[in-house]
């Protein structure tokens, strides 16, 4: 059995040896970056798009998910603040929806299956051929974050 141990001090008090656990994802790099803080510049918002725009062009894990929802957040939230938003009621649920699925790298049938549908039917509401159903609507109003307004217009 290896010694887990190690005795230091002039009194040899032993002492639990630890070790410096890896990280498995790119968070806290990604926050030595650019920190998770309320953006007030144009400055740091063009800083903040480029790494996002970075970010959701490559395939990422948890952590660098994780910073992207947050880093997008505070990018929309400084472009409200700013008067830069874009009015967005002539765009349609299913175009937004497209849109949303792009952003996170959904296909079709992975989206479906988050929200619990089969497929078949999410792709005729998203083309057209079938209404909205409540259960499409509140999936994906929790997992795109679109209002659920949206799809009744």
């Amino acid at each position: 059995m290896r010694n887990t141990t190690k005795t230091n001090g002039k009194d040899g008090i032993e002492m639990p040896v630890t070790r410096k656990a890896t990280v498995a994802d790119r968070y806290m790099e990604l926050i030595s970056e650019f920190p998770l803080r309320r953006i007030n510049t144009a400055s740091a918002h063009a800083k903040a798009k480029m790494l996002a725009l970075r970010l959701s062009g490559a395939k990422t894990d948890r952590g660098s998910a994780d910073y992207l929802d947050v880093l997008v957040d505070l990018i929309a939230d400084y472009e409200k603040r700013s008067g830069q938003a874009i009015n967005a009621s002539a765009i349609s649920a299913a175009d937004l929806v497209r849109h949303r699925m792009e952003e996170r790298g959904l296909s079709i049938s992975a989206l479906a299956r988050l929200i619990g549908l089969p497929q078949s039917n999410l792709s005729e509401m998203l083309s057209g051929k079938r209404a909205w159903s409540k259960t499409a609507i509140r999936g994906l109003s929790a997992h795109l974050n679109v209002t659920a307004e949206r799809f009744l217009a």
